[in-house]
């Protein structure tokens, strides 16, 4: 399924040229529409200490841990992991029409590059169960379990020869992680829900179930790491920690109202 390993030489570009893309891409870019966790309507996401008077941990602390059970069973036996890759589209979009084509054209291939490397670290190194991937533009299809054409192959092209048939699965992804505003949620109530937070910092990877809410402790949902190149450690790790708690809890059956909250 993996290729052979990319010429990444062109990749590591002059520090002195990333730092200028970084500056001018942080004047150009809007945040993303489907990785923002603070959007729309000038909400402000709430103060930390304020994250937990939301209703939804009226029963957080008596049944998290079994969730996170229910969780990581339901994802080793017939479940999936499905990676959200960025595509950068709306910063791209920007450059062109601002009439910097070139500079369009590096952050695309930059992008590229940078999804190249992160495909290849899950298909060598995670092993805890399938993987597929899709772009961050087809979000809401996978919200509404519509992965019909949409899964990527390892050109990173849309294959609608790829099938994912799990009836149960969890989005990861490069992103922010949040001090999570949202307890535990019904999936009625997740169809509805915004999830927003105070930010700590940009991790490796982030595990959200389909309506890209934050899991909760003890299930491993994020693995530090900021570094594209030491992606394939980071993977590793991650399969790691998901093996070593599966193991730990393997078999456990949840009962009507832990189901409730496993979708």
């Amino acid at each position: 399924m993996c290729q052979p390993p990319l010429r990444l030489a062109s990749f590591f570009t002059t520090k002195k040229l990333r730092v200028s893309l970084l500056a001018l891409i942080g004047l150009l870019a809007v945040p993303f529409a489907t990785f923002s966790q603070e959007e729309d309507e000038g909400v402000k996401p709430p103060r930390y200490k304020d994250y937990n008077n939301d209703s939804t941990f009226k029963n957080f602390t008596r049944y998290r841990e079994d969730v996170a059970k229910a969780q990581i069973n339901a994802l080793k036996n017939g479940g999936a992991l499905l990676v959200r890759l960025k595509t950068n589209a709306n910063t791209v979009n920007k450059l062109k029409a601002a009439g910097k084509a070139d500079l369009a054209t590096q952050i695309e291939r930059e992008t590229f590059l940078d999804n190249k490397m992160i495909m290849r670290a899950y298909v060598q190194n995670f092993k805890f169960c399938p993987v597929y991937f899709f772009y961050s533009t087809t979000s809401d299809s996978v919200k509404h379990k519509k992965l019909e054409g949409i899964l990527l192959d390892t050109n990173l092209v849309a294959n609608p020869g790829i099938v994912c048939n799990a009836s149960f699965y969890l989005v990861a992804e490069q992103g922010t992680l949040y001090s999570s505003s949202l307890g535990l949620l019904t999936e009625p109530e997740a169809a509805k829900a915004q999830e927003r937070g105070t930010a700590f910092k940009d991790f490796a990877i982030i595990v959200k179930n389909r309506y890209y809410i934050q899991l909760h402790e003890p299930f491993p949902y994020f693995q530090k790491g900021y570094k594209v190149k030491l992606f394939s450690q980071y993977v590793k790790k991650f399969n790691d920690n998901l093996q070593n708690f599966y193991s730990k809890h393997s078999g456990y059956t949840p009962n009507s109202t832990i189901k409730e909250y496993v979708y």
